[in-house]
């Protein structure tokens, strides 16, 4: 009976990051509108941060209850599920073309930011091979939120070079906003709230659950929160497939990515040191390598068609089935 409570209180939790999350992006997009706030901004800034909101509530809340693995998991795990998972299921709904732009800055960013997190948290290989722990210190923080300020920076660069008019790359459709400013400033203030109490219902019930069927915290933070965490790309993505739209469908799973690693394990850095278990560095090779492979399906054809999403939710059941057996058998592979 306690387990039944503890999945519905998971469930609930994953169900307020969510909604919180979407009413936090409403807000904050109509506030931008009512100040005339270019659309493109609005979308890689405002609404990137409050998709990315969900991860970076569960990474921040898990470090500082000491679950370092589930906090790094997240961030891992979110990141391959939305390449893989996400982006092949919306590919199997229809083929998504893909633009130049998000082809030669926004995938390759991604993978920048994959190989900055393995650099800054494998200490005992690239940086001290004498040291016998591994973490993302505080230093490692502000170089990660280094990375993020200079993407911002590119951000806007690019949009005032290239004189872009307001494109439609918003995870959501902008709407006309009647409401009060007050009434903005409340869905705002009120999501985020509500994606901090979401957060610590997800985390507890995560590590009770952990405890409960002897699965690590790594295991737990890579499979059943960075999915939960994920879910806001995926709705986003197979509606974006729907609706034909040429940037939504890949451009917010790019930016997603790279607001994870950057913002969101920065900012947990920040806050607190986050130990980096070694076993990770397996999850994070092989996310890097499926991004990789991503970017090189797509360079030819400059669209993701279905035979490629099917590849790439080939990987993807083949990573969880891969975590089963080695949970189940051969336990992490020690460093």
């Amino acid at each position: 009976m306690l387990f039944f409570w503890t999945i519905l209180f998971l469930l609930f939790g994953f169900y307020l990051l969510i909604k919180s999350a979407d009413v936090f992006v409403d807000g904050a997009a109509g506030l931008a509108k009512r100040y005339n706030i270019p659309k493109m901004i609005v979308g890689l800034t405002l609404v990137a941060f409050g998709t990315s909101a969900p991860e970076g509530t569960v990474s921040l809340i898990a470090a500082l209850q000491g679950s370092a693995d589930i906090s790094v998991g997240n961030v891992i795990g979110s990141n391959l599920a939305n390449i893989a998972l996400v982006l092949g299921i919306a590919a199997l709904i229809k083929a998504i073309p893909v633009s130049k732009r998000t082809l030669t800055h926004g995938i390759p960013l991604s993978i920048l930011a994959m190989v900055v997190l393995i650099v800054v948290g494998y200490d005992s290989f690239f940086q001290n091979h004498d040291v016998a722990f591994n973490r993302i210190s505080l230093g490692d923080g502000l170089i990660l939120l280094l990375f993020f300020v200079v993407f911002l920076y590119y951000i806007f660069g690019d949009f005032k070079s290239a004189k872009l008019q307001e494109e439609e790359i918003e995870k959501k459709e902008m709407q006309h906003y009647r409401d009060s400013i007050w009434f903005l400033s409340l869905m705002i203030v009120g999501g985020m709230a509500g994606i901090m109490v979401g957060g610590k219902l997800v985390v507890d019930q995560a590590v009770i659950i952990a405890m409960a069927l002897g699965i690590s915290e790594a295991i737990v933070g890579l499979t059943i929160v960075a999915l939960g965490t994920s879910l806001p790309e995926l709705v986003t993505s197979v509606v974006a497939a729907f609706k034909n739209e040429k940037d939504i469908a890949i451009g917010n799973i790019v930016g997603s990515n790279v607001f994870n690693v950057f913002l969101v394990l920065g900012v947990t850095a920040v806050v607190i040191p986050i130990n980096f278990d070694p076993a990770l560095l397996v999850d994070a090779v092989y996310t890097l390598a499926v991004t990789v492979l991503f970017f090189l399906i797509i360079f030819k054809r400059k669209q993701l068609s279905r035979f490629s999403g099917a590849v790439l939710l080939g990987l993807y059941i083949f990573y969880i089935l891969s975590l089963v057996f080695r949970e189940s058998f051969i336990g992490f592979i020690p460093f």
